[in-house]
């Protein structure tokens, strides 16, 4: 694996092109040099600052407003962000900046540094770091929106300094303090509201990772520290998320030191698809995004007044763990899970430590815009493999415990997909819900899926297109069907609600529709092999459907007492009755669909079966229609094969009474003569008719 970020042998803040290429600082040649104090952001910063102390003079309340202001920032939902904060803002600097790729934090027992080659900061930047609610990002790609996230460094320093290329400047509380006092004197002072300017090249001559980073970084935040504050920033750089770069895929490297930990993360593209690389794994990603309107409703509940009503939606999927539910993202996760894989993230109102998503206009409007985003984009996480795979990616049944907002996400993503093309048929082409068939239900009890029998019927070439894919046919995917015909994603309330299953003859059937099948003989293999593989408990419960060829070229149900195996060589004729009771050649001919025709019950006729079968011929031939010599001829051979009183016991249940019935009637015996005769027109031989050819014809 490629490293794109060297952090040992003196050569940290050093990036590489390529393989086998030197490690170079990534510092353009038309970088300008670090101004000073004398400069025009010099100046600026200078009466900045004049400014402030002359509202504090005409509004003293003003010191205490913006120190409370500040101390809250700093201690309460911000006093564990720093990290955050300082590299969005970073992302946001290398945004419109077209050689800027980088951002790398810094650790040292003294100092916090975080150093970019973004864009410098400007005027309006400065007043951003200096005031809050009044940040420059608006109607634009930036993330950092509300101008109090610089102010969070206050938890862990009271003198941050920001070097940048045009100008550099510090804020120091001791020092604003004492300019405060002498106008406006308060109990608590401002700190971020005076920023001085300052020299950077004398303040790199004392520090040599300054100095390092003036070498190829245009813009540097120093924090020195205060005491007791590094191992809440060693912290939160162990566990900082490399999701981040997702979002800000402009920003190629983020790389953290502190000591013996370094670690980088890069983000690569790919023919849409983002690598993620944390150095230890690697994670493949596709990034989808959306950008709504609000409506004024939803506009009037925002939290702050940028985009002119325009909200960017973003949603990462992960092609690697597309079935782990996500979060709800604010550029930074939240815990609140929004149970879609993945991340879903957008300018979210939350509460103040932006932990969680609060309800409201603005959110529930923009979840209802991401959901048709998802719905969308949906697809483009199926593969050719896999045709069913972006099926993981959708929310999970309701759980206790799930929030509102999660619920509200889940129902109208699947609302939004009743009409939408999501289901695979066997092509691997998505359909409409209402477009295909899907299995017996008989065939996935519960979460257990009979694998076997579906593999084999999708393995038959011919097989109908128009039915669910088998890749679809685990348990969680049949939920996520079956949530899709529920209005709200939820699971079936009632036996008949979910997606309408087949029969388990249905199901197998259709490998031998006529209307399907260009070649009956392969599909009553594939379906009478496919009835074998479905277990015998689930079998003896279900009826399986007219999946057996005969010899006649007739389909019958494979039903031990009306369909037999022949043995091998038996000359049907060409009676058709006779050759609908026995299976086709070719599919006795096959090993594994005769095993499988054995395993469904059907066995070679018994001497009873073989009589019962030809006295039903003579009984049902009409007016003795097709009733020829050799047809009493094998009446004859195979009453034989029973004993006498159980050959009559067949003859009298299939034709009644002898002695008046007329199915007896059509039974013929053979007489001396050599021609068959009704049994009411011979006589026996014997002492009244003696065995004499000469005698009576008509003697038996």
């Amino acid at each position: 694996m490629k490293q794109e970020y060297r952090f040992s042998g003196g050569e940290r803040g050093r990036f590489h092109l390529g393989d086998g290429e030197e490690p170079r600082t990534p510092f353009a040649a038309d970088k300008p040099g670090w101004l000073g104090p004398a400069g025009p952001m010099g100046r600026f910063v200078a009466e900045l600052a004049q400014k402030t102390l002359n509202a504090y003079r005409e509004s003293p309340k003003l010191v205490t407003e913006h120190a409370n202001l500040e101390y809250d920032t700093a201690h309460g939902g911000y006093a564990h962000r720093q990290l955050f904060e300082l590299v969005q803002n970073s992302a946001d600097a290398l945004l419109d900046a077209p050689n800027g790729s980088s951002i790398l934090l810094r650790l040292t027992e003294r100092a916090l540094y975080c150093a970019d080659n973004g864009k410098p900061i400007d005027e309006s930047g400065v007043e951003g770091l200096a005031f809050a609610h009044i940040s420059n990002k608006r109607n634009t790609a930036a993330i950092g929106r509300f101008g109090l996230g610089f102010k969070s460094v206050l938890g862990v320093s009271d003198a941050p300094e920001f070097y940048s290329r045009p100008g550099s400047f510090r804020f120091d509380k001791e020092g604003a303090a004492k300019r405060i006092e002498k106008i406006a004197p308060a109990e608590r002072y401002p700190v971020l509201r005076l920023p001085e300017p300052i020299d950077p090249r004398s303040d790199m001559d004392g520090d040599e990772d300054l100095r390092e980073l003036m070498t190829w970084a245009t813009n540097i935040v120093r924090l020195p520290l205060k005491e007791g504050t590094r191992d809440e920033l060693a912290r939160q750089m162990r566990d900082f998320p490399p999701e981040f770069l997702l979002f800000v895929d402009h920003v190629r490297y983020l790389s953290f030191e502190n000591g013996e930990f370094s670690r980088s993360y890069t983000l690569r593209k790919s023919e849409g698809t983002l690598y993620l690389d944390t150095g230890e794994n690697a994670s493949r990603w596709r990034l989808f995004e959306t950008t709504h309107r609000l409506s004024p409703q939803a506009s009037d509940d925002r939290r702050t007044l940028d985009d002119e009503g325009e909200v960017r939606i973003q949603w990462a999927a992960p092609l690697d763990r597309i079935s782990d539910a996500g979060k709800f993202w604010a550029f930074f996760p939240t815990d609140t899970a929004s149970l879609v894989a993945g991340i879903l993230n957008a300018p979210w109102k939350t509460n103040e430590d932006r932990s969680n998503l609060l309800r409201g206009p603005f959110n529930e409007e923009l979840i209802a815009a991401a959901a048709t985003m998802i719905a969308g984009a949906l697809p483009a996480l199926a593969t050719n493999d896999d045709p069913a795979r972006h099926l993981d990616a959708l929310p999970r049944r309701r759980e206790r415990g799930d929030s509102e907002l999660a619920d509200h996400l889940r129902r109208q993503l699947f609302s939004d997909l009743h009409g939408r093309q999501v289901l695979p048929d066997q092509d691997g082409n998505l359909r409409t819900r209402h477009e295909l068939r899907y299995p017996p239900s008989e065939l996935t009890p519960g979460r257990q899926i009979h694998k076997a029998p579906f593999d084999r019927w999708a393995a038959y070439a011919e097989r109908p297109r128009d039915w669910l894919h088998h890749r679809a046919l685990t348990a969680d995917r049949l939920a996520i069907v079956d949530r899709l015909f529920d209005p709200e994603g939820e699971p079936p309330r009632w036996p008949t609600s979910g997606a309408p299953r087949s029969t388990t003859a249905e199901w197998l059937e259709a490998l031998t529709d006529t209307g399907n099948s260009l070649n009956p003989v392969e599909a009553s293999k594939a379906a009478v092999q496919t009835a074998a593989l479905i277990p015998g408990e689930v079998r003896a419960k279900s009826e399986l459907g007219k999946i057996v060829l005969t010899a006649a070229n007739t389909w019958i149900a494979p039903d031990p007492q009306r369909i037999f195996l022949s043995e091998g060589g038996l000359n049907y004729g060409g009676n058709v009755e006779k050759r609908a009771l026995y299976v086709h050649p070719k599919l006795m001919s096959n090993r594994d669909t005769l095993s499988a025709l054995k395993l469904l019950g059907l066995t070679t006729p018994s001497p009873e079966t073989e009589f019962r079968e030809i006295v039903e011929r003579i009984k049902t031939a009409e007016d003795g229609q097709g009733l020829t010599d050799e047809i009493y001829h094998e009446f004859w051979n195979r009453s034989r094969a029973l004993a006498v009183e159980d050959a009559r016991d067949v003859v009298d249940h299939a034709c009644g009474s002898w002695q008046n019935s007329v199915p007896w009637r059509k039974i013929r015996v053979r007489a001396l003569s050599g021609t068959w005769l009704s049994l009411h027109s011979v006589l026996m031989p014997g002492k009244i008719v003696p065995v004499d050819r000469n005698q009576d014809s008509r003697a038996t």
